[in-house]
């Protein structure tokens, strides 16, 4: 069952022209995210040619940089002033231990966006009991939007997952569910192929809302790391998950 769209104020801030590309200039992505068992919070994600940068609004706890080029996410946190290392790791969802399915249909009573259609691009899994689906994933995006966008977006959900896939037994138990492995352990972000997100709905109850992007100037200093933090990486025993 395809989710209500919240559309408010939405289809203002998705008509944006896009300039030409210089020097300090980068498409700014501002989002609304929900978890469960915490109050809604904004996520800022500056994106350039080669880098992401991303920022949780009203928190000057650290960051996250992810470089396209060497394929390596950085987290960097002040108040250790350490800098967690992810490099990529190239994974095949062959591993999966269950068999989603895809569902994209067009929104037909959606508005345009930019003068493109919107989708609905749902992953789902066919439950124990004969004619019951459970969703895993849920997007709807602007096809064909932002190609270059998505592209680097892509990259960096690949190697998140990555990180997730190095460490999975691939057995799906009570807590790890046959959704749990195909949204949060072999996600290959294969939606971004379609068009730009701009809702998404996890199994783990998370969500997020893109509330406006535009192409913004900014001081590519953003993008450095700082030189006097530690760095360190996740050993592949380790049972710790990124969001």
């Amino acid at each position: 069952m395809i989710k209500k769209i919240i559309l408010a104020g939405l289809l203002s801030v998705l008509s944006f022209s896009v300039f030409a590309a210089d020097k300090g200039e980068v498409f700014k992505l501002s989002y609304i995210e929900r978890e469960p068992g915490t109050d809604e919070y904004e996520v800022t994600m500056l994106v350039s040619e080669r880098y992401i940068r991303v920022d949780e609004l009203g928190e000057d706890n650290g960051f996250i940089i992810y470089d396209d080029k060497t394929k390596t996410i950085f987290s960097v946190s002040h108040h250790d002033k350490s800098i967690l290392v992810i490099k990529e790791n190239v994974f095949s969802d062959d591993d999966l231990p269950v068999k989603p399915v895809v569902e994209y249909l067009q929104l037909a009573d959606a508005p345009m966006v930019s003068g493109k259609s919107m989708f609905n691009y749902r992953v789902f899994v066919n439950a124990e009991k004969e004619g019951v689906e459970e969703t895993c994933i849920e997007v709807q995006l602007v096809e064909g939007l932002l190609p270059e966008v998505r592209k680097i977006l892509q990259n960096y959900q690949k190697v998140v997952s990555g990180q997730q896939a190095k460490m999975t037994n691939n057995e799906i138990t009570e807590m790890q569910t046959a959704c749990f492995f195909v949204d949060q352990i072999y996600n290959l972000g294969e939606y971004y192929e379609k068009g730009l997100p701009v809702q998404e709905w996890r199994s783990n109850e998370r969500s997020k809302i893109l509330t406006d992007y535009k192409k913004i100037s900014v001081d590519l200093n953003k993008f450095k790391l700082p030189e006097d933090y530690r760095q360190f990486s996740i050993g592949a025993d380790s049972k710790t998950f990124i969001k």
